[in-house]
Order: structure tokens, then C-alpha cells, then sequence
């Protein structure tokens, strides 16, 4: 937890500012790259964060509605049918500062912070770029992951999860150990980081999310 709204407020800002500096430099090749979430472009990753700030409760709901009621479903759509260029993409993530970000019934106020972090690494690591996400901000979504709301609880049963750059840790059993950002893509479900994990209970982390995405 992080104590009070400015805090995450102050969090959200920086790690915003890493991100568009980031995104400020890629070409149109770069752009077109295939992000960390199956099927979503860099271009469709950045657009999707821009969902909850630009998506009123009523027009999320029509959304659904046009879904199925299926929230996937629904983040696709939003992402691939939206018509700006790049340009005009990050221009709208810089106008986020001034903009509510619309949560969802029950969510924790770090919320914003997990959505914004999560998936800057889904950009960082198919390009190739370090991640300058600071380690504590992805121990704070690291703490949402493993809470009530965990996009994957099967990874989390019978492993010691443990971040070497920040105070977290999560479980008992099995180790598994690395960076705060490798440990936050792996539990947020995706197995790009998971040659930066060490610890004996990596290759069972292997083996569930391959049975996941099956």
C-alpha cells in the first residue's frame, strides 16, 4: 500500500513521464511492434491505457453491451477500432494527467499506478528498452497482483515469491526470485520476463502459465 492518493497520484505522474519519454522516441516500425498482451500492437497496448480515463461509466457499459458483456472482448475492441496515429495517442496519454481515471466498483486506489505500470512493461520488453519503471512502484502492483483482485491466481499457490531490487515478498514453498518489474509481468500473466526469474520454482511458473495460454 502507499498511504494516500497524492502518493499514488505523485507515482502515477513519474511513471507517466517515463513512459511518453520512452514513446517519444519510437518510429513507426517500433510502433507496429507486437506488445507483451497477445494480439495488441505497442499502438493498441498505449490505447488501452487510455480506457479508463477516456471511457464514461455509461459508455463503457454500452461497450459491454456490444461484447458480449465480456470485458476482454471489450478492451479489443476499444484498442484495435480507435483511429488516432501515434502522435496523437501519446498526446492523449500526456492529457491523462488532467483526466479521471474510472475504476471499477471496489477497486484500490493504487489501481491507476498497477494499470499504468503492468503494462508499460508489456512495451519496454518487446522493444528491447530497460525499464525504467522504479522497482517500489512495481512492489505497490506487485501487492495489488497478489491481493483479491490477482489476474492469475494459479500462479500464486506453493511459491515464495521474492523481488531482489525492493522489500517484497510474497508465499511460501518454492523460490522464486528476480527484478520487481519481471516478477509483476510474470504474475500479471505473461512469460516474457521469465528468463530474469531464478529459484526452483521457476520452471513449475513455466509450465502453469504455458498450461494458461493453452
Amino acid at each position: 500500500m502507499t498511504g494516500t492518493r497524492d502518493d499514488v497520484d505523485l507515482r502515477v505522474r513519474r511513471e507517466r513521464d517515463r513512459l511518453l519519454a520512452v514513446l517519444g522516441g519510437l518510429d513507426a516500425d517500433q510502433w507496429r511492434t507486437p506488445s507483451l498482451c497477445a494480439g495488441w500492437t505497442v499502438r493498441d497496448l498505449v490505447v488501452h491505457l487510455l480506457m479508463p480515463y477516456e471511457l464514461s461509466v455509461p459508455r463503457f457499459l454500452a461497450l459491454m453491451a456490444r461484447s458480449g458483456f465480456r470485458f476482454d472482448r471489450a478492451a479489443d475492441r476499444w484498442a484495435r477500432t480507435d483511429p488516432r496515429s501515434p502522435a496523437q495517442v501519446v498526446a492523449a496519454l500526456q492529457d491523462t494527467e488532467h483526466r479521471r481515471f474510472e475504476a471499477g466498483p471496489g477497486a484500490p486506489a493504487e489501481a491507476p499506478l498497477s494499470h499504468l505500470v503492468i503494462h508499460a512493461q508489456d512495451v519496454y520488453r518487446p522493444l528491447g528498452i530497460p525499464s525504467p519503471t522504479d522497482p517500489e512502484d512495481a512492489g505497490i502492483a506487485l501487492g495489488q497482483l497478489t491481493g483479491r483482485r490477482a489476474l492469475a491466481p494459479g500462479l500464486l499457490d506453493g511459491f515464495a515469491f521474492a523481488a531482489t531490487d525492493t522489500d517484497w515478498r510474497h508465499g511460501s514453498g518454492l523460490p522464486v526470485t528476480g527484478p520487481a518489474t519481471a516478477l509483476l509481468t510474470t504474475l500479471a500473466g505473461r512469460p516474457g520476463a521469465l528468463d530474469e526469474l531464478t529459484g526452483a520454482g521457476v520452471p513449475e511458473v513455466r509450465a502453469r502459465l504455458r498450461t494458461a495460454a493453452a
